[in-house]
């Protein structure tokens, strides 16, 4: 395993983008709307570090509090149940923790 110079351990790059492209599929469902994602939502599922480089990897921009895609006019709760796609996230995390 791969680390930076501070000690903590490189993301793994396949995983941040099947996070990102998961994202990006919902942000899509918004129909050129954007979406606004609240981090601590993600950040509690898939910790603070793989958030950020996910949503980063997605094209989303840090807001005050959220981060946002587009005109970030939509949450994703309008287009998914975020107890299930937080499951869907989580387990691609632990696809790649084995």
């Amino acid at each position: 395993m791969q680390t930076f110079a501070n000690g903590q351990p490189a993301l793994d790059n396949d995983m941040i983008q099947e996070l990102a492209d998961k994202l990006s599929a919902l942000a899509r469902r918004g129909g050129g709307r954007g979406m606004r994602v609240e981090f601590g939502w993600l950040a509690d599922a898939l910790g603070p570090r793989i958030a950020r480089a996910a949503l980063k990897r997605a094209g989303f921009r840090r807001c005050p509090e959220t981060w946002a895609i587009g005109d970030g006019d939509t949450r994703p709760g309008r287009f998914t149940f975020p107890e299930s796609f937080i499951e869907q996230m989580e387990e691609i995390v632990d696809d790649y923790a084995m």
